[in-house]
């Protein structure tokens, strides 16, 4: 019996195939994800470890990765100095804006940070979402320079930071050093160094480790000693490398949330929590005087890791200070917590730290 099929029959008949040809057509697609990073070599390390992290996920799509340099105003080649006894007006710098606005103009699909660098809930662009933290570098300080402490430093040293969180533990430690606002990135700061213009530099472990493990870095001459958080105690979320990318891309959200290291996600959680309340704990006015006028955050510290007890219950615990900028008053909180924590924990344990602080600090802490 022959079989005679209408064109209509036809199309029916290898309709199935034509599905399983798109089908596996769109599997086959290459999805490119652009990767917006700064131009500076530690800026550009950070954001190829998250193209090589987003290379090990991809499943039923070839993804491609394009990393997109855009300048920053933070990016100096050439550094600034300025020298001052006591901590007045520091200039914020901005290293995320740039990279944030090209998120929301859908110029990038994500944005590289270090997470320490970017603002405060409050102060951060809206529509924006930190939907990935790598795993956390050391996040410890580190004084560079041929000194191996900060006491060790000769009576009147000179020490670049522009930081006002190093700078206030700096002066609660040795009041007799002279402090230089020193701006720029990593490799900026080390040339003032190597020039003779600091005799010491307070930087990031984590941004030194990373730099030494690339090929066109060269670190060898320089050294550094890592600081006890006992006497220079880390910025919020230090050493966490921050994908961000826009609210309402969720299909990328699932995306990052699966390279998403899980102890650094709780731990910035919570250090961003302490940073959101105590951000605006600042005077108007430094000691009163107009013309010694404090702009920006307060200097305050945070830090959640991670403590093997003797039972190796692995605890957590949980570490924050508030401090006036020229160092005279000192504040510090301690909890420890136990193992089980999840990122709503943290949240509620940074928040109820940095309460516990203004508490202490009451209306009278600037004055």
């Amino acid at each position: 019996m022959k079989l005679s099929l209408t064109p209509w029959g036809v199309l029916l008949s290898i309709l199935p195939f034509l599905s399983l040809a798109a089908a596996l057509s769109v599997s086959n697609q290459q999805t490119q994800i652009r990767i917006g990073t700064r131009p500076s070599p530690l800026a550009r390390v950070q954001a190829q470890a998250v193209a090589e992290a987003l290379q090990t996920i991809t499943t039923t799509s070839v993804t491609q990765t394009r990393i997109v340099v855009i300048q920053s105003s933070g990016d100096r080649t050439t550094p600034i100095a300025e020298t001052q006894n006591v901590p007045l007006a520091v200039r914020a710098v901005d290293f995320t804006g740039t990279l944030d606005d090209a998120l929301l103009s859908n110029e990038i699909d994500v944005g590289v940070h270090s997470l320490k660098d970017i603002p405060p809930t409050a102060r951060w662009c809206e529509g924006l979402h930190i939907a990935c933290c790598l795993a956390r570098e050391d996040p410890s300080d580190v004084l560079v320079g041929p000194y191996p402490t900060i006491m060790s430093l000769p009576n009147g040293a000179k020490v670049g930071t522009s930081s006002v969180r190093r700078q206030a533990q700096l002066l609660a430690l040795r009041p007799d050093l002279e402090l230089i606002n020193l701006r720029g990135n990593v490799e900026a700061r080390l040339n003032v160094l190597h020039e003779g213009s600091v005799d010491a530099l307070i930087l990031a472990s984590a941004g030194l480790n990373r730099l030494q493990r690339t090929m066109d870095s060269d670190l060898s001459e320089a050294q550094w000693h890592s600081i006890p958080p006992e006497d220079m105690l880390s910025g919020a979320c230090q050493g966490i490398v921050a994908v961000v990318c826009r609210s309402t891309d969720s299909s990328l959200i699932s995306m990052l949330e699966q390279i998403s290291d899980k102890d650094s996600s709780i731990a910035a959680a919570a250090e961003r929590s302490f940073l959101d309340v105590l951000d605006s704990f600042s005077p108007s006015h430094y000691h009163g005087l107009t013309e010694t006028a404090w702009v920006g955050r307060p200097p305050l510290a945070t830090l959640l890791e991670r403590c093997d007890n003797t039972e190796g219950n692995g605890e957590w615990s949980f570490r924050g200070l508030l401090a006036r900028p020229d160092g005279l008053k000192v504040l510090r909180t301690c909890q420890t917590v136990a193992n089980e924590l999840s990122v709503e924990d943290a949240i509620k344990l940074g928040g109820e730290c940095a309460q516990h602080l203004l508490e202490k600090a009451g209306p009278d802490f600037y004055q």
